[in-house]
Parts: C-alpha cells; structure tokens; sequence
C-alpha cells in the first residue's frame, strides 16, 4: 500500500507506518486504511507467490491501486505532490524489481480531480523512465458513450467518470505499454442474459477511438477483460436494494443454486454469468481483432478445484490461448 509521505507500507515494516489519511469511498462509506494495511501478507506468503510462478516462466507485474474506488486515500495525497511523487516512483520502482516484477500496473480507474490525474499520469511516466514497464486500468472512455454495466450504484454520483483521465495523452506519449480495458461483462437487458456482441460493441468504442491500437503498429497494447463473476439482473438488484446482497461468485452461485451454476447462463433466476463456451469465443474473438490478450477478474472468482475442470472459466481461457500459442 501507498503511505502519505510516499512511503511503501508492507506487513513487514509496521514501525514505520505513516498515519492513515481519511475519506469516504464511492458509497460514501469511510475507506478505512487501516483495515486494507490489517490485510497485507507477509513477506514469506509474497515471496512464496511470485516463486511459484516464477517456476514456471511467468513474468510477475506488481498491481498498485488507491484506497477507494473514486477516493486514493493515501496514494492521492502523493499524486498532489510533484516532488513525492518522484520519491515514491524510485520507491515503487526499486520494489518491484527487489520482488522480480517486470512491470507495474496501475489499477485505479477514476482519479477524482485534475490535479490527482495529473499526477497519476507523472507517476507512469517516472516509472517507465526508471526502467519499468507499465499497464494502467481502464473503464471508460475520456468522452463518449455511458459505460452500461454500473460502473457505481444506483445513487452514486459519477459525473466525473474518466473525465481527467486524458486517453489520448497517455497513449500519444506512449506512458504505458498495455491498457487493460475492464470491460468485463455484456449484459442484453432485451434477453436478460449476458450476450458476447453487447461485450464486443462495448470494446469496438475504444477500437473506434484509437484504431492505431489495433494494428501492428501500434503504440500501446490494448487487452480486454473477462468477468469471472455473476451479475445481478437488474429488476432482482432493484427489488433487493435495501439488502447487502451483491453479485456471487461461481463457489458462492453453487452452493445456493447447485448444478445450475456449472453452465447455465441464467442461474436461480437472479445471476447471469459468462458460460465455459463464451469465455473460449471471447478469447477467440481477441485474436481475430488484434487484440494484444485477455485478463479476467478475479482467479478466485471462479470454481475451486473440488469441482470438475471442465466448469473452469479459467481453464477454458487457459486452453483457448494454448491453441493460439501453438499456430503461431
């Protein structure tokens, strides 16, 4: 985690710890910087991580994100300040690469005020200066069409979404290597299930926007996002709005719903998910456009291996991209 004076907060260097910064998340709700700092692991558990796949040939990125959705906590109060922001890019830098990482990906969709933008993209560039590579998260567009999946509650005020984002800036002055397009879901109010072509005219915004992206010859690599989770159909979430109910994951879908979570696209008659065979066109469909690749969010979202493989979303985006690496 980001500390406010530009310090790296680790589980391992507690006596060191800057004190927390206060705010509210998107909900409105206190962000509780201690409570993610309570959640760090240890050294042991981190080195044992990224040895693991390591082992296996896979280059490790470490992710950075703020404290809140549309609040950074800590990591905002560094992004208002040039000269901390300097400081804590060397710190940022020479950590990665004291774990092995080979880049940083920044992972904080919407800075709230110009000068935190600002200061977001100074960050990038420090680090792509300092030898890093770099990837950065991505919803919406800097203009355009309203993202259609809630990118914040019913009620939550989302006027600045990607307004001080500046796209165009980043990408002309080649701040990052890979844009990571979190277009995860694609959901067809008219079938109430989700549907790949809402998904595929969501992405084709942002080909239309940067088409050079999509070519050989392009300046930043742009891969698209594949949910591993459920989404609440709308009338169920409006119904249930007073409860804390939210979208499940595929562990959570099975043990309320059973079988009916392994491959239906409707599930219990509240949940709509990506099936196995939608994940493997989606993959299917990014090499076809030219895509750089795919990422999904979460791992942990999909089945655990006390249930059979062949539900695995992962495994079936695992074994599409080794088709993919063996053609060429």
């Amino acid at each position: 985690m980001t500390g406010r004076d530009g310090s790296i907060i680790t589980s391992w260097n507690k006596d060191s710890w800057p004190e927390v910064t206060r705010g509210l998340d998107y909900k409105g709700d206190s962000i509780n910087e201690q409570r993610h700092r309570n959640n760090l692991c240890s050294r042991e558990v981190v080195e044992e991580v990224i040895r693991y796949f390591k082992d296996k040939d896979i280059d490790i990125w470490l992710t950075q994100s703020g404290y809140g959705w549309l609040t950074g906590g800590s990591f905002a109060v560094v992004l208002e300040d040039s000269v901390k922001i300097q400081t804590y890019a060397k710190r940022l830098n020479r950590f990665a690469k004291e774990l092995g990482c080979v880049g940083l990906d920044f992972d904080w969709e919407f800075p709230p005020t110009p000068r935190q933008a600002q200061g977001y993209r100074q960050l990038m560039r420090e680090s792509k200066r300092l030898g890093m590579k770099v990837s950065v998260c991505a919803i919406q567009l800097t203009v355009g069409t309203q993202y259609e999946d809630q990118c914040v509650p019913d009620g939550v005020s989302n006027e600045h979404e990607a307004r001080y984002m500046k796209w165009e800036e980043i990408i002309d002055k080649g701040m990052v290597d890979h844009i990571n397009v979190m277009q995860y879901l694609g959901y067809d109010a008219r079938q109430k299930r989700m549907n790949v072509k809402v998904k595929y005219d969501k992405m084709r915004l942002w080909e239309e926007t940067y088409p050079r992206e999509f070519t050989s010859d392009r300046k930043v690599d742009m891969l698209c996002g594949i949910g591993f989770y459920s989404y609440m159909l709308p009338e169920v979430r409006q119904k249930n709005k007073e409860t804390t109910r939210k979208n499940l994951n595929f562990n959570q879908l099975y043990k309320q719903y059973g079988e009916e979570a392994y491959e239906h696209r409707i599930v219990g008659d509240e949940y709509v998910v990506w099936t196995t065979k939608d994940v493997r066109k989606i993959v299917r469909r990014a090499r076809k456009k030219g895509w750089k690749g795919v990422f999904t969010w979460l791992v942990s979202h999909d089945f655990t291996l006390e249930h059979p493989l062949k539900y695995s979303r992962q495994q079936a985006l695992a074994e599409e991209v080794e088709k993919i690496w063996k053609k060429k």
